[in-house]
């Protein structure tokens, strides 16, 4: 997994150093949960910064790949007032790779959808509030989403987006490798807000 990423890196540079492309960088807010862990809500607050190149393809239709630090994870923070109430903190750190076909609207309504290909280089659990450890199954090491938002196109350099990302395979089996029909284990689901400036 780490011998793909470095490859789709080296292809991300290349591009932006060709013709035709431009060039940006993105800063966002995440809202994360994880289906599958028996909570509810995008209660896991984070944050997204990567760069990007988009390159025309006709009029109004752009594809852009990019390079993306994220976080990720859930979070429940017990009641004192609930007897035996859950706590849970889960950080899940992942370098993902969009790949986005575009579809810019009277030069400022903007449609994206595309896949995503994550590595997870680093994940903490923390399941009763003493401190963190590694996970117990582990997570896989690679997140495979498939994206889709809308944005606003405020000049010509700055635009806002609002994406939510849904793992097509499981990032980790249930206990005992449990199935039921659909559900193979648990997923990311998260939702981001984006600045892009573009050069």
């Amino acid at each position: 997994m780490k011998n793909i990423f470095l490859i789709t890196c080296i292809c991300f540079i290349s591009q932006a150093l060709g013709q035709n492309f431009k060039v940006g960088g993105s800063l966002g807010f995440v809202a994360s949960q994880v289906d599958g862990d028996r909570l509810d809500g995008y209660d896991k607050p984070g944050f997204k910064a990567g760069i990007f190149v988009t390159n025309t393809i006709i009029k109004n239709w752009s594809f852009s790949m990019g390079i993306d630090y994220i976080q990720k994870g859930s979070r429940k923070l017990s009641n004192p007032d609930i007897p035996d109430d859950r706590f849970y903190i889960l950080r899940l750190n992942y370098m993902e790779v969009p790949f986005l076909f575009q579809y810019l609207y009277k030069s400022k309504y903007i449609a994206e959808v595309g896949l995503v290909f994550g590595y997870l280089y680093r994940a903490r659990e923390d399941v009763d509030g003493y401190g963190f450890a590694d996970p117990d199954p582990p997570f896989k090491s690679y997140d495979i989403p498939v994206r889709w938002g809308i944005g606003y196109q405020v000049s010509k350099h700055f635009s806002f987006k609002l994406h939510q990302s849904y793992s097509i395979l499981p990032i980790r089996n249930h206990p005992a490798n449990q199935t039921w029909y659909f559900n193979r284990g648990q997923y990311n689901n998260y939702i981001i807000l984006s600045i892009y400036y573009t050069l």
